[in-house]
């Protein structure tokens, strides 16, 4: 098998929805985002490996960073770092690609050169962030987000610096884009990224739990009433249920501005807007089914949202994806309820200000 059908071929294997809406993508935007997708797949595989200490995913992820920025030595320093993270724990799917990450770098080296450096800003950006976060995990208990700025900053670091760079690469192929739809795109590209990691972080909150963190802020914690203590002993529904709905406000407020995202791109190009529709979609109907979900907390099932479902949107939308009109009525369907609300709180350019502020370049290793 050939380096760019091992991609191929992997790719559903360590994300099924990402294979979806990926696949759509044809030409080199298909292959620059595959490839993006991978090197984000394998630094997310270090961050999540439960066995692994803090200090030595730090390591892991800023000498990722370093090989993706330095052509210099990069397949020797591969080779190295590819023995090295033979201590990273995962699927089996997962640590396959980690050892055949040279591949991965082989059809890189054939992309275009701008798309190259949009996926090196992403994906360094996002190494780095994460090696910031783990700085702050304490392996003895919980590790607590404090506040809503500091669940943005992550989650920019971990899906917002990536909507950034899907921004990039879809303006760069679309000649003649209006510029107030490029400065849309541009305004929503953060939250786009936002939207769907914090419908990741309001599903896994129990797998998380079980990982010594928590991406639940204490702030919203003790809003409800309860302590940390409490919330992650599943002490109370009535005030666990009330945080889960302030974080799904907020993923709500973030999925609508991905919707702004989305509709700025021109519906002559069908193929990218159902590239953000298919994931999109599938996360407001993961929201609908977490509202009110009194048995998330309580126990760790995985909560998915149904094949029938899948099918539904994959079936249904490339008829309406060239009407806005449309899938905006598509989209506020999904979520039947007066008791969401979409959050007003985030502010692109104050988080833009708080991540200068980050030392991101002397993390200790």
């Amino acid at each position: 098998m050939d380096d760019w059908n091992y991609c191929i071929s992997t790719l559903p294997k360590v994300s099924r929805t990402f294979a979806l809406n990926i696949s759509v993508l044809k030409g080199d935007l298909h292959k620059s985002i595959l490839v993006a997708y991978l090197f984000c797949r394998t630094i997310d595989t270090v961050e999540d490996a439960c066995k692994l200490e803090p200090s030595r995913k730090i390591e892991f992820l800023l000498n990722f960073a370093s090989i993706l920025k330095n052509t210099k030595n990069r397949n020797s320093a591969l080779d190295q770092w590819t023995e090295q993270t033979s201590l990273v724990d995962g699927s089996p799917s997962d640590i396959d690609l980690l050892k055949n990450i040279q591949r991965v770098f082989n059809i890189f080296d054939s992309l275009q050169e701008v798309h190259q450096q949009k996926i090196i800003s992403s994906v360094c950006t996002m190494a780095q962030g994460m090696a910031y976060f783990q700085k702050k995990f304490d392996v003895e208990k919980i590790t607590l987000l404090e506040d809503v700025k500091e669940l943005e900053e992550y989650c920019y670091f971990v899906a917002g610096a990536v909507g950034e760079m899907l921004c990039d690469l879809f303006i760069s192929v679309i000649p003649n884009l209006p510029e107030s739809n490029e400065k849309k795109m541009r305004k929503n590209a953060v939250s786009f990224g936002l939207g769907l990691q914090t419908t990741n972080i309001s599903k896994d909150i129990v797998v998380d739990r079980s990982r010594g963190w928590s991406y639940v802020p204490r702030t919203y914690i003790e809003a409800s009433g309860a302590t940390p203590e409490e919330f992650h002993s599943g002490k109370s529904t009535e005030q666990n249920l009330k945080v889960l709905k302030n974080l799904l406000n907020k993923t709500v407020g973030h999925l609508n501005d991905a919707l702004d995202f989305t509709l700025a791109i021109p519906r002559s190009y069908a193929r990218i807007r159902l590239f953000c529709i298919w994931p999109l979609w599938m996360a407001m109907e993961t929201v609908a089914e977490l509202h009110n979900n009194h048995d998330l907390l309580n126990s760790g099932a995985n909560v998915k949202i149904s094949r029938i479902t899948v099918r539904r949107i994959l079936q249904r939308t490339p008829f309406i994806c060239w009407s806005n009109s449309l899938l905006r009525r598509s989209f506020s369907n999904i979520l039947k309820t007066e008791n969401l609300e979409s959050a007003c709180d985030f502010n692109i350019e104050q988080l833009k200000e708080r991540l200068k502020g980050l030392s991101l370049d002397s993390i200790p290793r």
